[in-house]
Parts: structure tokens; sequence; C-alpha cells
């Protein structure tokens, strides 16, 4: 610990500290419903100026957070449901799951409600278990289920004149489960191209990602016999594909999307937000509210990136300032 860090911001006193904290916590949410809005704009086929509409979008790390955004922006529980009755056999059941555990016991309650029109509505009984509470079974393989058709009998369901808007940048994961299956192989592939030429590791594409490790290594292992990912081992593996000639064959005009890390930044707010409930709750010192302020942000830090995890590292470091610590959550509310 930083011996100067109790003193590093002696003129603030605990109320204007909590004070602080409320102000970025109500950032962050607005900041979230934005991002969570354009999204869903974008899968309506909607025209979307904004950023989100430019990084590829993460199916399960949207529908969570908007789960998460529904006590505060109730008219997303339609969004959510419209979407789930058409399309919840592009979403994995599994990663939902997974990941939910990072959230509130609210988001479980949303989620079950989202799994009963998931069985009921879209006929997509993969949802069972969630709906039992987790008391059934889930069914493995190398996918959580064909995409495109109905799980209780394989035949293609009836969307009516409804089209996803695949063609959009945006949408290569939901395009690559459309065409792959919904699993580890379509999402890692999608990671790999929106890194560009950029190396990476199992490791970095399974914390990117959300999946386990080794369900990675097994989906990349196959991608490399079959020469859709490159490989290079200098002391540790490492996988990349190339982007321009994916960009010809999906017919996209502006080339592959970036990854922006959607899951991690979701994840973030909602735990920061959270914090900073209880935060104002409390009788805290300014001192114990920005080592709190610290350690929430190394706990869930909104990138897996390397670059970006240097700077927010820095950031958040023993007697960095709350003034630094504004300008890096800030700086996430912008980017979002």
């Amino acid at each position: 610990m930083d011996q100067d860090s109790p003193a590093a911001d002696a003129g603030i006193t605990a109320v204007e500290t909590q004070r602080a904290v409320a102000e970025l916590a109500s950032l962050l949410i607005d900041a979230a419903c934005e991002a969570v809005s354009t999204q869903w704009r974008l899968l309506s086929a909607e025209d979307v100026p904004n950023q989100s509409a430019g990084t590829v979008l993460d199916p399960e790390a949207l529908l969570l957070m908007s789960l998460w955004l529904i006590p505060r922006e109730p008219e997303l529980h339609q969004t959510v449901h419209e979407w789930v009755a058409r399309w919840s056999d592009l979403l994995s059941v599994q990663r939902t799951r997974n990941l939910a555990k990072a959230l509130s016991e609210d988001v479980q309650h949303q989620l079950r409600a989202v799994a009963i029109t998931a069985h009921e509505r879209g006929k997509d009984f993969r949802w069972t278990p969630v709906i039992k509470g987790g008391n059934a079974s889930v069914r493995m393989g190398t996918a959580d289920d064909v995409a495109g058709v109905n799980p209780s009998d394989g035949r293609p369901r009836d969307r009516g004149d409804v089209r996803l808007p695949v063609s959009r940048e945006a949408l290569l994961m939901l395009r690559f489960r459309m065409a792959f299956g919904v699993g580890a192989r379509a999402d890692a592939l999608a990671f790999l191209l929106a890194r560009g030429t950029q190396w990476s590791t199992v490791t970095e594409i399974s914390q990117a990602t959300g999946y386990t490790p080794s369900a990675i290594r097994r989906a990349l292992d196959r991608m490399a016999e079959a020469e859709i990912v490159l490989t290079v081992d200098d002391g540790s593996t490492r996988y990349r594909c190339d982007p321009v000639p994916w960009s010809a064959l999906l017919g996209l005009q502006a080339g592959v999307a970036p990854w922006a890390y959607w899951l991690q930044q979701f994840t973030f707010v909602a735990t920061f937000v959270e914090w900073a409930e209880s935060v104002s709750k409390r009788k805290l010192t300014a001192y114990a509210i920005t080592e709190g302020m610290r350690g929430v942000a190394r706990k869930s830090r909104p990138t897996a990136d390397r670059d970006a995890l240097i700077a927010w590292d820095h950031a958040f470091r023993d007697g960095s300032s709350l003034a630094e610590m504004e300008i890096a959550l800030a700086g996430i509310a912008a980017a979002l």
C-alpha cells in the first residue's frame, strides 16, 4: 500500500467523495442505457448513428445488461422479450447462465422470465433448465443447438417476414452462429476476425468471450486443422485470422468491425453501480470509499485488451487520486 494514499485526496470530504461516486454511477447507467438501446435498434435494422454500430455486438452481454437495466428502464422488458421470442435459438443458453452468475439475483429472476418466453413463444426447449432453476441437466455438445431451426423438431422456425439484419458489421457473432451453430467455434472466429492482424492466446480469447479455455482450445485447434485460423508458437501458442478475405466473402463494406469487450464493460457497470448504491447507505470515510473504488475497478476490469489494461491499472493503482479514477470511469461512459 502506498503510504501517501490516505493523504492523496486529503482536502476532499466523505460527503464530497460519496457525491462523486453517485454521479459516476448515474453517468455509467445513462451510458449503458444508451448503448443497450442503440444495440437493440441495430438488431431491428434501424439507422444507428452511434459507435455501437461499428463494433461487434455480444448478444449474451446485451441480453444480461438489458435484464439488469429493466428495473431502471422498464420499456426494455418488451424489447427483450419480443426479440427472444423470435431469435432465442441464436443465443447460447449455457453461456448466458455462466455469465449471469456475476450479476445480481434480480437478473436471475428476469432471466427465468426470458427463458419462459423462449420456451413458450419460441418453442426453444433448451431453456428448460433455466426455468427449473438449474435442476434439469443441460444437453451438451459442440454447440448449444443448430441455429435457425426449431429445437423441438429440427424444422426451420417460422419468423413471418422478420429478417435479422446480419449484413451489418456489428452482427458478426450472430451471423456466424446462424451459419455454423451456436457455440465457442463461431464466437472465437468472430473474436479473431474482429482483432484483425493481432495474435491472441487461448487465455485472452477465453477471457474476452466468456468460454472456458478448454472449449476455446478445442474450437481453435479444429479451425487450425481446417486452415481457417493461423497459429504461431513462440513459447505460447497464439492465433489470428486474416479479416481481409472474410470481409470480401461476407460483403462487409467497412471491413470487419472491431471487438469492443461489451461483456467486460457491461459487467463492470453493473458491479460498480451496485457498489456505489451500497456506499450511499453506509457511513464511510473518503479514504474507505476511494479504496473501495479501487477494489471494484481491479476486480471487474472493463476490458481484456493488454494495452487498455495497463492504462486502467495505472488509474486505479495504490495512491491514485480521485480525479484520476473519475477520468478513467468517465472514459468508460464515453466508450459505451
